[in-house]
């Protein structure tokens, strides 16, 4: 039930990345301007996030989850309905407040239906969602977009988030619910080293990849040559590697994320500083959209188990703020690629210019996984004993 949601609110973020030449065309505005409607989303759940994690912390898990499916439902409704920039943009910040919420939410039921050993794999099907939602929700939303315009992908995203919203009524189970240990106490988390460190590596490695994912689908017609039908293709081959690389990622116990993380991080990077020229070919460039995908959402699922278990008893609010974190990179990543484009550079060098703070969260991811290995923060577990089915 979390993973059909998770593909719900998944698609509803990123489906404007498939259409987002008609999107600039038909409102009358630039590419990086239309571009703007990521960066927007991604700022209202880094901020709105944790705010409203905080104010819910009493509510009910289940009635909560309904209302924030049906916020999620109006929101995209209202995006289908947009007639200029304006309305579209407000109507996107909606959206990215009931996501921030969901992900808090369900990241807490996730970890606590599980033994310890299993969170992370809890967190990865939680991810499936979204890795789901990149295989089906956005290339087929790009391919309605195109073909009856761009109002219809977000029509779509309505009807998805409408089947999300039956799951959770039909099927979400009651839990009992303690409340977080508060904002002040919840505060002390954000003191320890590895929570700030492990926040810094989703803020850098994320803005990379998203400054790359952003300008993907004009970069394969311009630069590689596809079809618009084509590029649907690709994207196709772009979510089949995030759920790839999310399944991976739940293989690996929490005690062992320290040492593993480091891993698909580098492998981000070096696909990075290597994407210029692999958008070339088209062989080529669909490995490099496939890698770019697993190297990603390999790295979330560890992320965020790693934080949660660092936080103890503010798993919840420390969840949001990753969350947020990750939204920052997604605000930064568009930004950073149409700074690209409008220094003349061309498609080719925006992965390139992304593989810079790629790079520097390696390094952090490095000093995180020095710190566990030498005892200096523990190897924990995310707080199992919060919710449990009543």
């Amino acid at each position: 039930m979390l993973m059909l949601c998770a593909f719900a609110v998944g698609t509803s973020e990123f489906i404007v990345v498939g259409v987002l030449p008609e999107v600039a065309a038909d409102l009358d505005v630039t590419l990086p301007t239309a571009g703007l409607l990521v960066t927007a989303y991604a700022v209202s759940v880094a901020v709105g996030g944790p705010v409203l994690t905080v104010l819910t912390g009493r509510l009910p898990r289940r009635s909560l989850l309904i209302a924030v499916m049906v916020l999620a439902l109006l929101a995209a409704s209202a995006c289908a309905l947009a007639g200029d920039y304006t309305t579209l943009m407000a109507a996107r910040m909606v959206a990215a407040l009931s996501q921030g919420l969901f992900f808090a939410v369900a990241s807490q039921v996730a970890v606590a239906a599980v033994p310890p050993e299993k969170q992370t794999a809890a967190i990865a099907k939680v991810v499936n969602g979204v890795a789901l939602s990149t295989i089906l929700g956005i290339p087929v939303g790009t391919l309605v977009g195109q073909n009856y315009g761009w109002r219809a992908s977000f029509a779509l995203v309505a009807a998805l988030t409408l089947i999300g919203l039956i799951g959770v009524a039909l099927g979400a189970p009651k839990v009992e619910h303690e409340p977080d240990a508060g904002v002040r106490a919840s505060l002390f988390a954000f003191g320890k080293r590895t929570v700030l460190l492990g926040l810094l590596t989703t803020i850098l490695s994320f803005t990379g990849m998203i400054t790359a994912f952003t300008y993907v689908a004009p970069a394969l017609r311009d630069v590689t040559g596809f079809s618009p039908a084509w590029v649907t293709g690709v994207l196709l081959v772009y979510g089949l590697g995030t759920m790839v690389g999310s399944t991976i990622a739940g293989r690996v116990r929490p005690g062992s994320i320290a040492k593993v993380l480091p891993i698909p991080l580098i492998g981000l990077t070096v696909l990075l500083l290597a994407q210029g020229f692999l958008l070339e070919t088209k062989v080529t460039a669909v490995i490099a959209v496939f890698v770019l995908g697993a190297a990603a959402f390999a790295s979330g699922p560890l992320l965020h188990t790693f934080l949660m278990g660092q936080a103890g008893s503010a798993a919840g609010l420390v969840a949001s703020v990753n969350i947020s974190a990750f939204n920052v990179a997604a605000a930064l990543g568009p930004m950073i690629g149409g700074a690209v484009i409008a220094g003349g550079f061309g498609f080719q060098w925006i992965a390139a210019v992304g593989a810079v703070p790629t790079l520097l969260g390696v390094l952090v991811a490095l000093v995180i996984s020095r710190l566990v290995r030498r005892g200096a923060a523990p190897a924990t577990e995310p707080n199992a004993t919060t919710y449990a089915h009543a």
